[in-house]
C-alpha cells in the first residue's frame, strides 16, 4: 500500500479565470488522515472559494458548457448530481490544468458555481472507485460546491482496516484523459464521494467531456 498526502486542487474565483493546482504536486492521500474541509482552508494545497459566496442550490446540479467569451464550448458537463452536493454548471465553464490535475469549473457573476477536478494519469477504461483504490493509485475525483467531496472515506482508517463500510463507490469509464491537450471523456456511473468535514455523500451520474484548455 502506498501512503501519500492528500491532493485538493485550489480554485480561485475570478471574473475571467479559474485556476486549479495540486498543492505540493503529490497525488493520493494519507489513509489515516482524512482531508480537511476545503472550503475552510486558504491555499496551500487545499481548495478555496475565492472569498465569494457560492449559491446554495437545491436538488441536482445543472449541466452546462461553454466558454467565457460565448464561443465554441470548451466542455460539456452532462452530469447529474445528488445527495448533499448541488454544483451549478449553468454559468461560464472553463477548463484548466496544473501539474497532475485538470478541472472543469463554472462561475456566474464572479462566484464559483461548481467544479469537477480529476487526477487520472494512469487510469483508462473502467475504473472501480473505493478508498483503497485512491490510496493505491493516487487517482483523485473531487466535486466542489461551497465545500469538497472526494474519493476517500472520512474515516479512512476504519474503512481500510475493514472495520467500517466504504462510502466511496461506483465506477468511471475513462475513454480519454490528456491534461496537456485539455481533453477528457469520462463517464460517471453511480459514483459516490464523501465530504471529509461533515460526512455527507455526493453522487454523480453522466458524462464529462472537455475539448481544450480555456487558457
Amino acid at each position: 500500500m502506498r501512503m501519500m498526502s492528500l491532493v485538493l486542487f485550489p480554485v480561485f474565483s475570478l471574473s475571467v479565470l479559474i485556476g486549479c493546482g495540486d498543492g505540493d504536486g503529490e497525488r493520493g492521500v494519507d489513509a489515516a488522515t482524512p482531508p480537511a474541509d476545503a472550503a475552510s482552508v486558504d491555499g496551500g494545497g487545499a481548495v478555496e472559494d475565492g472569498g465569494e459566496p457560492v449559491p446554495d442550490a437545491a436538488g441536482a446540479g445543472d449541466a452546462g458548457g461553454g466558454t467565457v467569451d460565448g464561443g465554441a464550448p470548451d466542455a460539456e458537463v452532462d452530469v447529474t448530481f445528488g445527495g448533499g452536493c448541488a454544483p451549478d454548471f449553468s454559468g461560464d465553464v472553463v477548463v484548466v490544468r496544473n501539474a497532475e490535475s485538470i478541472a472543469v469549473s463554472a462561475t456566474s457573476g464572479g462566484a464559483l458555481g461548481g467544479s469537477i477536478q480529476l487526477a487520472l494519469q494512469d487510469e483508462r477504461g473502467r475504473v472501480e472507485l473505493s478508498t483503497q483504490h485512491r490510496v493505491d493509485t493516487g487517482a483523485v475525483v473531487n466535486v466542489i460546491a461551497g465545500t469538497t467531496w472526494t474519493n476517500i472515506a472520512r474515516d479512512s482508517g476504519a474503512v481500510l482496516g475493514e472495520g467500517a463500510p466504504d462510502p466511496i463507490g461506483g465506477a468511471l469509464q475513462v475513454d480519454r484523459y490528456d491534461e496537456a491537450a485539455g481533453e477528457v471523456d469520462v463517464r460517471f456511473e453511480a459514483v459516490t464521494l464523501q465530504n471529509p468535514s461533515d460526512g455527507t455523500i455526493c453522487t454523480l451520474n453522466g458524462r464529462l467531456r472537455t475539448y481544450r484548455l480555456s487558457f
